[in-house]
Parts: structure tokens; C-alpha cells; sequence
């Protein structure tokens, strides 16, 4: 349900969006997004895989703008989410991380585009995603059939795999009228871990599948105690590492074709050209780059806060652009609505790029991003519960990290370090001197300047969503 109070602000949107030329009477008649959960763009063709097999969003990728370097601000899944759909920082929408509710006062894209004549609906791949969240305001429809659940002491129902979330869309789009205008928005999961892919994908990358491979949780953890204790690695580690990123790899080939199954039923439909569509990633995941082993969430290294960008216009007008410059999820909402000649919102902390241009260029100027791990034992400032975490800021190839908690601070060229191994704090110099100073300041400043929409853990039966979030990784030992 859209909120009484917005009904004024928001019927003036749709006032703006039927008079625009490129809104409600112009090519686009739909609007999909495709976000696909720990997804790493190193796992794609497109961005220089040589090795992992996604041919479908490869050729989706030669039909589209292609985002180089794009960033999540914020890498677990429903705070990104919610800054997707905001144009927000974490840190004014509210939601520091999963479990936590989306607070009413956020305008979400979908509640602007209800307004602007839209059908809106949903298809979620799992339970951060829940509609008990408030991720889904402004939607009509919200798909969160999910299938599957290892618990502790418990059978839930937690989650379900690409298959059946792309047969859920073509179910939906087989029943309604599209002969109106479509939100579609479609959430896959399957790259999280535990990485189990169905056969055959299992033994693409390691003829082995997972003959032998022990559970994900437990390599995790015997990495997180030999990072914590600066020990070397023993080789079968190493090797189970490895074993476990094929795993990874299978599961992004195994969503690439679920995806390629969806955008074959929207071509058949005739939507694909008649639709701006836009794929991405919440986050990405980390391996062993920096002590956070096959995870996400603990820190704000390249490996979870660079994503998966693709913007494909109608008629696949632009196709094979490169935007070198850095974007991030927040840019997304003003970017669309400003190419559907919808009026943006004005708090928000996106920027629009102008996809009508012959050469996107990014807005420019410093970005910031947050983690969101770890838990109760930081969360303990009553203005924002991410205050103490990692965070960091982007300005052009330069990337600044501080971890208040540990007392840390790194700054990195990624365009000649794009691994994050070499701290240029380390060996001081005065040109080093004189970047360093300003982007502290403006990182500082940006995180004081925190002011959330209040926010609570969970509503209704608090243990459960404790233990289907741990179920999913979100959780370990005794932490919310």
C-alpha cells in the first residue's frame, strides 16, 4: 500500500511522467531489473572472464551499456537493496542490514512507478527479501514462494533456486495484461553460499564436483582462524579454497541460464525491446583476497563492493557502450526515472547519468560505501548501528578504507592495484600526503553526517528470522 501522506508528491510524479516524452507514451512500455545476490563481475566473459561460461549475459551485454566500474554501498543484501530502490545511502533509508525493517517514509522505485501507471510485481530468491522487511512497498504483486531450508533444529522454508524463480516470472507474465505497462523486478540467489548447483553444473569447473568437499561453513571458518592468527595456509586448504570457488563459478554459469530462459520468454513476448532492463548485483563476494573467506559483509575491499552492471534501452539502442567512470547502486533509481521523464526525488544521495547521451559519462565526485558485520559487539552508537564499521571512499581510482574498530586505515590506486594489495600509507611521500588529508576529511565527515529513518530487528517471531538468517550465513555464533 502506498502511504496516504505521499499520495500529493507522488500523483505530481505521475502528472510529470505522462506529459514526458520518453515516459508513459514513449519506447518504454516496461521497466526490468534483474539483480543477482554475491555476484562478482570478474565471472563474466564480459568483464574478462577467460574462463567462466555465462554466455547469456555476455550477449546481453553486447545489446547494453555496460558499467565498468560499478559499486554497491553496501554489501549484504537487503541494505543494498533498499539503497537500490531509494537512491539512499544505508544510513539515511535506515536499514543497516538483514533482519531489519525498510522503514514506511522511504519512496522506493516501486511505489514511484505504481504511481506512474505500472504494474508492479516482485520475484525474490530468498528470505532477506521478505515482504516482512518493507522491501516490498509499492509493489502489487510479491512473489516469495521459497522452497528450501537446512536448519539447525528446525525445516523452513527459506529459499528456492533460479529455475523456479524464472518460472515464476513466466507464470506471472502468462496471467496478466501486458498490454499495460510492467515493473518487473527478479532476484536471484544462487551464487551465495553454500554453492551447490544442480548437476551438471557442479562439475563444470572441477570434474570433482563436490565429492569429498566439506561444508562451506567450516572451510570459512578454519580460514577466519588462520587470517586472525596471520598463520600460512596448509596446501590442503589451499586446495579446498579452490575447489569451493569452482563451486562459486558453477553456481554463477547454473543463474546465467535461468536468466538467459527469462530473457528468451520476454523476447518472445515482444517485451525485451519495448523495456528498459537493468542488471546488477547487490554485492559481490570475497574468496581469500583479505581474511573475509568465501563471505561478504565484514569489509569494503573491491571483492564484495564492486557489482555487476548492465543497462539495456529499448530497440538495444547504445549497445556495446562502456562507462569507464564510477557508479554506484545509488545512481540507478535517478538514472531510470530520469530516462522515463520522471521527476527524481530530491533527497536522495543518487546521481542520474544520462543514458540518451551518445557517451554516458558518470556524474563524478567522491562515493562512499559501508559494511555491515560485524554485529552486536559494535553496534552500540545510538545514532547509526554501521557508524564503527569499515567503510570507505572512491575518488576517480583512489580508494580509501578506515576500520574504526581495529584502528585501520589503507589507501590503494586501483587502477594500478586493482587487488587491494599495496597500502600507499605504508610508504608515505608527499604526493600521497596531499590526497590523503582531504579524502580522510570528507569520509569522516560523510559518516558523521549519518542520520537514519528509524529502524528494529525483525517484526513477529524475532528467533525465527535469527536462525533462517544463520541458516544463510548472515550469522554466526551468537551475534544477530
Amino acid at each position: 500500500m502506498i502511504p496516504p501522506r505521499w499520495s500529493v508528491f507522488l500523483l505530481a510524479i505521475a502528472a510529470v511522467a505522462c506529459s514526458a516524452p520518453s515516459g508513459s507514451d514513449g519506447p518504454v512500455r516496461h521497466v526490468v531489473f534483474i539483480s543477482l545476490d554475491t555476484t562478482r563481475p570478474d565471472h563474466f566473459g564480459f568483464y574478462g572472464s577467460p574462463k567462466v561460461r555465462t554466455p547469456n549475459l555476455d550477449k546481453l551485454a553486447s545489446e547494453s551499456i555496460v558499467l565498468d566500474d560499478f559499486m554497491t554501498v553496501a554489501p549484504t543484501t537487503l541494505a543494498s537493496h533498499a539503497s537500490l530502490f531509494t537512491g539512499k545511502y544505508p544510513h539515511s533509508h535506515g536499514t543497516p542490514r538483514n533482519g531489519f525493517m525498510v522503514h514506511e517514509d522511504n519512496v522506493l522505485l516501486a511505489e514511484i512507478l505504481h504511481e506512474a501507471g505500472f504494474s508492479t510485481a516482485g520475484f525474490v530468491g530468498a528470505f532477506p527479501l521478505a515482504s516482512q522487511f518493507g522491501i516490498a512497498q509499492g509493489f502489487d504483486h510479491w512473489d516469495e514462494e521459497f522452497e528450501r531450508f537446512e536448519g539447525v533444529d528446525a525445516v523452513l522454508v527459506n529459499e528456492r533456486t533460479a529455475e523456479s524463480v524464472t518460472d515464476a516470472v513466466i507464470r506471472y507474465l502468462d496471467e496478466v495484461d501486458l498490454g499495460r505497462k510492467q515493473f518487473l523486478f527478479v532476484h536471484y540467489f544462487d551464487p551465495h553460499a553454500p554453492y551447490e548447483s544442480p548437476s551438471p553444473y557442479d562439475t563444470l569447473y572441477d570434474p570433482q564436483g563436490r565429492d569429498g568437499l566439506r561444508d562451506w561453513l567450516s572451510l570459512v571458518r578454519d580460514c577466519h582462524r588462520l587470517s586472525a592468527t596471520r598463520t600460512q595456509p596448509p596446501e590442503e586448504l589451499v586446495e579446498e579454497a579452490w575447489r569451493m570457488a569452482a563451486q562459486y563459478a558453477a553456481e554463477v554459469t547454473y543463474t546465467d541460464v535461468q536468466v538467459g530462459r527469462l530473457l528468451a520468454n520476454l523476447r518472445e513476448r515482444g517485451m525485451l525491446d519495448d523495456a528498459l532492463l537493468v542488471v546488477t548485483s547487490d554485492h559481490g563476494e570475497s574468496f581469500w583476497e583479505h581474511g573475509e573467506c568465501f563471505d561478504h559483509g565484514w569489509n569494503t575491499y573491491d571483492s564484495t563492493m564492486r557489482i555487476v552492471g548492465l543497462i539495456r534501452l529499448p530497440g538495444a539502442a547504445g549497445a556495446g557502450t562502456r562507462v569507464p567512470g564510477l557508479l554506484t547502486n545509488l545512481d540507478v533509481l535517478p538514472t531510470v526515472l530520469d530516462y522515463l521523464g520522471i521527476a527524481v526525488p530530491e533527497a536522495i544521495d543518487g546521481k542520474a547519468m544520462d543514458l540518451e547521451s551518445a557517451s554516458p559519462k558518470a556524474p563524478g565526485g567522491p562515493r562512499f560505501g559501508q559494511a555491515t558485520k560485524p554485529w552486536q559487539s559494535v553496534e552500540t552508537d545510538p545514532r547509526w548501528h554501521n557508524l564503527h564499521k569499515s567503510r570507505c571512499i572512491r575518488q576517480g581510482k583512489l580508494k580509501l578504507i578506515q576500520v574504526p574498530t581495529a584502528g585501520m586505515e589503507r589507501l590503494y590506486d586501483l587502477s594500478r592495484d586493482p587487488i587491494e594489495s599495496v597500502n600507499l600509507l605504508g610508504t608515505p611521500n608527499a604526493e600521497v600526503d596531499s590526497v590523503v588529508g582531504p579524502m580522510r576529511r570528507k569520509l569522516e565527515t560523510w559518516a558523521a553526517s549519518a542520520d537514519p529513518l528509524p529502524t528494529y530487528f525483525v517484526p513477529g517471531e524475532q528467533n525465527e528470522v535469527i536462525e533462517r538468517l544463520r541458516a544463510l550465513g548472515y550469522l554466526g555464533g551468537d551475534e544477530q
